[in-house]
């Protein structure tokens, strides 16, 4: 999931946790989630690999 980092002023790309996204979203900040592991299957997929 990408994640704000509030010290460095950034959005970081980290393993999904349950649990900061559940405070992430209580907080207001938004909860972004990223399926690159099933993304990267179906480009391979689409180009027969």
């Amino acid at each position: 999931m990408l994640s704000w980092d509030q010290q460095e002023r950034s959005l970081q790309l980290v393993e999904f946790d349950l649990e900061k996204a559940i405070a992430s979203l209580k907080s207001g900040q938004p909860v972004i989630p990223l399926w690159l592991d099933r993304i990267h299957q179906q480009v391979a997929s689409r180009l027969g690999r």
